[in-house]
């Protein structure tokens, strides 16, 4: 074998491509094929709702980072305007075009039993009295209730507004739903008709519907609980997924909640910080085994970010809106718009300036003349709103020690199946009412409960005089009593006395357009309720607080008809809004230290909130 390697000889061959020398046969002949069709782009997949509502708030966010314009947002003007009060001409529209009830409310609802009246939720109030001889007046979670063995009994129901129905009717129908609105616009008693529904729809403390709150007070003040309780995740500082499995192997109580839940209620969810929103919608997916958020479960958020923001410690807050879960949970979002507490447009105005944080001249020059004195002819003072707790303590106990009059103890009875420890604590401490009340004749008091119409939460009064029931007899007929009692099968009317109490206090109070209401007062309850009916803690306690004066986070959702504020002493965003909002008219409103800088709005409350849409916006869009 020749190991000589064999060579082809091309690379000898030397080629010539200017002119071709071969047969015109052999020539490069065209090869009839069709053009390819022109390449085509992938379509876009369309977004979904939550998608577009997730990128508007993004954009409108990131314009405030950027300090550039927002892209256009597909809204109506409507949903930033400021909320207006009900014109005259509301008042004399046609029955068709009044706030409506639905016709199944006529019927008995959880809360409101055959012998309830509901209360409106308008502030202006009745200019008679009814009678309060032989008048016993217990309320109750849902509204009022007003029992008179001398009258005959009746209902009467909560009216809402076109709007508010409009959002009631998509939680009936299962939707997952948000709104909010400015102070006053109804956002509280609208809560408590969906509520009411729910547990018509779903039976009372089957465990189905879960009402929370970001704060205790709030729970207490809806018959719920914390929604840190009612998910079982302590502080919920670890991730979801840890939170999640630790809750499924050491708390059965809380995994049974998140399993049977079909709809939870968040509500003040303005100081619920984004991440923990994430949290939650997490662990509902991981421990009912559904990938949507919450686990599928119906949720109903309400509240208004314009007020107190989450309690965080970082620098930075985040806000729910900001959450990734956030629009694929709530599809639904609303902006009430009619006011309803204050009566003044003026007034109105001008808390929503205050809101949005951009004061007019003419609002400026208004609110440095409510620097005025008040003086009212009943001898009660205004209530005046502080930052601090331990200002609103010092205040109220400055006023009582110059009360040289006989003095009543009150300790509270506390109960419930959460164990002793910090967090029972702090629970108790978010009741509306102290384990201790010292009262003495001449102390300014103001109610906690709503018991009727007239008397309602934030109604201020004095005390008058200490009595002894079992020493009244035929007498205790004559007074207006409320909290304690109960009737024999006989009629005959006995009163439930606390522990150690002998002696209960008699109160004037004093509404509008009415000098004089003097009650009894009797000791009422107040509860954190699970969803399964499961009662938390609980507390025994005279429906009444000293009223000099009182914290801005207590006075959140409260209507008071005279107020103090000192804005020198307000140093949080929304602090100053949620403080004058409780007034109900300039007149019973006293502004100290006012300073146009002290009005502040948080940059990113103020780019989501025109993302927002009114009922009105929804029913027309095609």
């Amino acid at each position: 074998m020749s190991s000589r390697k064999a060579m082809s000889g091309l690379g000898s061959v030397k080629r010539d491509w200017s002119q071709s020398s071969l047969p015109a046969s052999s020539q490069e002949v065209p090869i009839p094929w069709e053009p390819s069709p022109p390449r085509q782009q992938p379509q876009k997949r369309p977004m979904t709702d939550a998608e577009k509502r997730l990128a508007n708030i993004q954009a409108a966010l990131q314009s405030v980072q950027s300090n550039k314009p927002p892209a256009p947002l597909q809204t109506s003007e409507a949903a930033n305007r400021r909320p207006k009060r009900p014109s005259l001409e509301d008042a004399d529209a046609p029955p068709s075009k009044k706030r409506q009830l639905p016709a199944s409310w006529a019927q008995s609802n959880s809360g409101f039993g055959k012998d309830s009246i509901a209360a409106p939720q308008t502030s202006g109030r009745s200019s008679k009295p009814p009678s309060s001889k032989g008048r016993v007046i217990t309320p109750s979670s849902s509204g009022s209730s007003i029992f008179n063995n001398n009258s005959k009994k009746g209902v009467a129901a909560v009216f809402l507004s076109q709007e508010q129905l409009h959002i009631l009717k998509l939680v009936q129908e299962g939707h997952s739903v948000f709104y909010t609105g400015s102070a006053g616009t109804g956002k509280s008693v609208l809560l408590r008709e969906i509520i009411k529904v729910l547990n018509d729809k779903y039976k009372r403390g089957s465990g189905a519907v879960a009402i929370t709150a970001s704060t205790g007070i709030a729970a207490c003040n809806i018959g719920g609980t914390t929604i840190h309780s009612f998910a079982g995740i302590g502080l919920g500082i670890e991730p979801a997924e840890q939170l999640a499995t630790k809750i499924r192997r050491t708390n059965r109580k809380a995994f049974t909640r998140w399993t049977r839940t079909k709809v939870l209620i968040i509500d003040e969810i303005s100081m619920v910080e984004g991440d923990l929103f994430d949290k939650l919608a997490k662990i509902g997916s991981i421990l009912r085994g559904k990938p949507e958020p919450f686990g599928g479960i119906q949720v109903i958020v309400t509240g208004d970010f314009f007020q107190l923001p989450p309690v965080t410690k970082s620098s930075s807050v985040k806000f729910a809106f900001e959450a990734e879960t956030w629009s694929t949970t709530l599809k639904h979002t609303f902006n009430l718009t009619k006011v309803f507490r204050q009566r003044d447009q003026t007034f109105v105005d001008m808390l929503n300036e205050m809101r949005f944080g951009t004061l007019s001249q003419k609002s400026i020059a208004k609110f440095y003349q409510l620097a005025r004195p008040l003086h009212f002819e009943d001898g009660v003072e205004s209530t005046e709103l502080f930052p601090i707790r331990d200002q609103v303590d010092a205040s109220n106990h400055t006023r009582m020690s110059r009360l040289q009059t006989e003095e009543e103890v009150y300790r509270a009875h506390d109960s419930g199946t959460m164990p002793m420890g910090s967090s029972r604590t702090k629970l108790l401490a978010s009741f509306m009412v102290p384990g201790e009340m010292r009262l003495r004749i001449g102390a300014q008091v103001m109610l906690v409960k709503n018991y009727d119409e007239i008397l309602v939460n934030g109604t201020l009064g004095k005390v008058v005089d200490f009595v002894d029931p079992d020493k009244l007899g035929d007498e205790l007929a004559s007074y207006t009593i409320l909290g304690g009692t109960s009737t024999s099968p006989t009629g005959t009317l006995t009163v439930k006395k606390m522990l150690g109490a002998k002696r209960y206090p008699v109160v004037d109070f004093y509404t509008p357009k009415i000098t004089r209401r003097r009650v009894l007062v009797l000791q009422d309850s107040w509860k954190s309720e699970l969803p399964t009916g499961e009662v938390q803690l609980s507390r025994v306690q005279l429906p009444l607080i000293l009223a000099w004066a009182m914290s801005i986070h207590k006075s959140q959702g409260q209507t008071l008809e005279r107020v103090k504020v000192d804005l020198d002493k307000v140093f949080e965003k929304g602090q100053a809004y949620v403080a004058l909002s409780r007034a109900t008219s300039l007149e019973g409103l006293q502004v100290i230290n006012f300073r146009p800088e002290k009005v502040q709005a948080h940059s990113k409350v103020l780019a989501w909130s025109k993302t927002l849409k009114t009922v009105t916006d929804t029913q027309n869009t095609p």
